[in-house]
């Protein structure tokens, strides 16, 4: 572990506790809990250590690392009976498929035991991060400095134990919040400052159970807590996370009484939805699908971060919690929507006197009848969008998660500036795509995985810049290629509607296909 990154915990440790609580490599175990941790694998080339981001591959798959790809490997042409269909081409490519790790990109330093990293420096056990700076045991970051513990957050600085945060700075066990700062144990916070163990709340400053108390008051309960804290997370290497505190609330939740005016549902219309799946599979396999998109719900989402139906705790409305930045965490009994999350933190708060004695011991029991967990963000537009969470200037987008700037989207995960989106996780700047995971402008693609700057292309893995080609791996610059190796149009165009044909057919038939990116 680098010395630079231990310097920058034991700043963060004084910026959150008021002193240092020790080096990072004593926490290693507890920042570890409740994130995506790193997937080690031996690379088949070398035995060397190979980190991955996902663990969708195939366990019979080989690995290999970045550095030992070699993009201009030259492979012989495949013979005719090598190319008559699908088994035929993944028998004959195997010698070329390699699944790559350490994905470490751009102008990145320093970077330890992690992948799918680019323009970051001093990054340990972490994936998926990118402008990132002194970070540990973390995932889906953007744009942040001293991280430690957490998941999905953006431009943050100096946060620790914290999960699905944008433009937050130092604080610790801060959940689901946006534009705030020193807070403590809290959840769904917008805008707001010096707020411990309080939900739902906006604007608001010197808070403590959603009771504004003022800063002189709210110094001396918080010193309290953080000299409370030091002792606890320098004895146990750990500290209780948010929903193990509020797991301690006593007796049966108390269903929240939300008075909320109901505003009448927007007009939705799925069909428009139907049409853009019907149009991307005839754009991309030429052919329009037989049934309806939910027919085909359980291929689409097979390795994607999906969401879950759950209840609200007040309405009993359907609410939909994200398979992904700690969502799957909250306690289901505890969940509200946006609507009724936003009422119910601006009408509901601890007394003065409930606050007296406040510690990490009797936390839980205190805060129950405050601690319900929205599950949704919506800004921008988000019109037409149907069963739907967390979606910014989303629209026309069915059970997607995180879809942003993106219209036409379907059981998909952060897209982002993209359309005619299915099947997707992690897909930028794209369009026409079905079943691509983790790229970036892509145009007309299937089954692709970590690629750059393709189009008509399927079936492709940690490949840039290919026109026109199928089954190629650690590769780039080609066109009208199978296999690595370029064929020539004519040919390489026969060979491609044999195999739309066997896709059509199989698609039809079953509502699925045997083979994906992951599993070749």
């Amino acid at each position: 572990m680098d010395a630079e990154l231990d310097k920058s915990w034991k700043d963060t440790c004084r910026i959150l506790f008021g002193q240092e609580i020790g080096s990072l490599g004593e926490y290693e175990k507890w920042l570890g809990e409740l994130v995506d941790l790193p997937v080690v694998r031996k690379s088949s080339i070398s035995g060397k250590e190979v980190i991955f981001s996902t663990t969708d591959y195939s366990e019979k798959a080989k690995a290999m690392s970045l550095d030992e790809v070699d993009v201009n490997k030259k492979f012989p042409p495949l013979t005719i009976n090598e190319i008559k269909d699908i088994d035929s081409i993944v028998a004959a490519v195997q010698d070329r498929i390699y699944y790559t790790g350490n994905m470490i990109l751009g102008n990145s330093k320093y970077i330890q035991s992690s992948s799918n990293i680019n323009d970051s420096f001093y990054i340990y056990n972490s994936t998926v991060a990118g402008n990132c700076k002194n970070m540990a045991f973390c995932t889906l970051t953007r744009a942040d400095n001293c991280g430690f513990g957490g998941n999905a957050f953006s431009q943050c600085d100096f946060c620790l134990k914290c999960h699905e945060l944008t433009r937050v700075k130092r604080s610790f066990e801060l959940w689901m919040s946006q534009d705030s700062a020193d807070c403590y144990y809290s959840h769904g916070l917008k805008n707001c400052a010096n707020c411990f163990f309080s939900f739902n709340l906006e604007n608001k400053k010197y808070a403590i159970g959603n009771l504004e108390i003022g800063p002189e008051k709210y110094k001396e309960i918080k010193t309290a807590l953080q000299t409370q804290m030091v002792d606890v997370v320098k004895k146990a290497k750990r500290l209780p996370s948010l929903v193990e505190i509020v797991a301690n609330a006593k007796g049966k939740v108390e269903v929240p009484k939300i008075a909320i005016v109901p505003k009448p549902a927007p007009a939705t219309d799925k069909s428009k939805i139907e049409e853009a799946f019907g149009q991307t599979m005839q754009i991309i396999l030429k052919k329009r699908p037989a049934k309806p998109i939910d027919h085909y719900e359980k291929w689409l989402v097979n390795h994607t971060h999906g969401l879950e139906k759950c209840k609200s705790a007040a309405s009993c409305k359907e609410v939909y919690l994200a398979a992904y930045g700690n969502y799957s965490d909250l306690p289901k009994s505890r969940l509200l929507n946006l609507e009724e999350s936003k009422t119910f933190g601006a009408a509901v708060r601890l007394t003065a006197q409930e606050l007296e004695g406040i510690d990490l011991k009797n936390a839980g029991a205190k805060i129950g009848k405050i601690a319900f967990f929205n599950t949704d963000i919506q800004d921008g537009q988000y019109i037409n969008d149907i069963e739907c969470t967390i979606t910014i200037d989303a629209v026309s987008c069915y059970r997607a998660v995180c879809a942003v700037y993106s219209k036409y989207v379907a059981y998909s995960f952060w897209p982002r500036s993209s359309q005619y989106i299915f099947g997707c996780d992690s897909v930028f700047d794209s369009s026409f795509c079905v079943n691509c995971y983790h790229s970036v402008n892509l145009q007309r693609c299937f089954e692709m995985e970590s690629c750059s700057s393709c189009s008509d292309a399927m079936f492709c893995h940690n490949c840039e810049n290919l026109q026109e080609c199928m089954f190629c791996f650690n590769t780039k610059n080609k066109r009208y290629a199978i296999g690595n190796v370029e064929l020539g149009r004519e040919s390489y165009m026969k060979i491609k509607d044999r195999i739309l044909e066997q896709i059509n057919s199989e698609i039809e038939k079953s509502g699925k296909l045997r083979y994906d990116i992951f599993s070749l």
